[in-house]
């Protein structure tokens, strides 16, 4: 008895070549799917695990209970916020997160402020640091890049202000800005922000 009882006899089988052209056409296609997808997975792994990878505190043993003022993401590239997070200080070295290199070391308004920028393109801000580094130094992580000026207060406590940003990631209309994310989350005390300001024009 056969499954398809509507037919009187067993329906007509394909030829014996057809069906090995058939088997032959599926395996390639099995082939070359595993290969693309061994090929994807061989090109983003290194990318997934430079994301996930720790940086460490611009000062050394600090942790989440020493954050003074966290990161308040700005609604609009011109908006109030506090694009940074104030971390308390015991001492006043202050290290690189990350490894990077150096691309401003100088005074901005009255505090001295020193930039790195990292192999992943993101730039982390320092202040108030004053270090004997130069544009153009590289740093490993852990290093010490400075220490914070005893003559400038960014808190009421000692504290190092940090802030990182990805240059012009932000497009408003036809421009593009600089786009600050939270210093917490590459320290994995923070989970990614998943709520996004409207972008609109600037206003004339």
């Amino acid at each position: 008895m056969y499954a398809f009882s509507l037919f009187a006899s067993p329906p007509p089988r394909p030829p014996s070549g057809l069906c090995a052209v058939v088997v032959l056409l599926l395996n390639a296609v099995l082939l070359l799917a595993w290969w693309a997808s061994g090929a994807v997975a061989s090109d983003i792994a290194p990318t997934r695990a430079s994301t996930t990878d720790r940086w460490v505190p611009p000062i050394v043993d600090a942790n989440e209970a020493d954050i003074v003022n966290g990161f308040i993401h700005p609604q609009m590239p011109w908006s109030a916020a506090h694009r940074g997070l104030d971390l308390r200080s015991a001492t006043p070295q202050v290290v690189a997160p990350a490894a990077g290199e150096v691309t401003f070391v100088g005074m901005v308004v009255d505090r001295p402020v020193l930039t790195i920028r990292h192999a992943n393109g993101l730039l982390s801000s320092f202040e108030p640091v004053e270090s004997e580094l130069q544009v153009g130094d590289t740093v490993s992580q852990g290093q010490q890049l400075g220490e914070l000026s005893e003559g400038v207060s960014h808190c009421e406590v000692q504290c190092v202000h940090w802030g990182v940003r990805k240059p012009d990631a932000w497009r408003i209309g036809s421009t593009t800005r600089d786009l600050y994310i939270d210093p917490a989350f590459l320290l994995g005390w923070t989970e990614p922000s998943i709520l996004w300001p409207i972008h609109t024009e600037p206003a004339p």
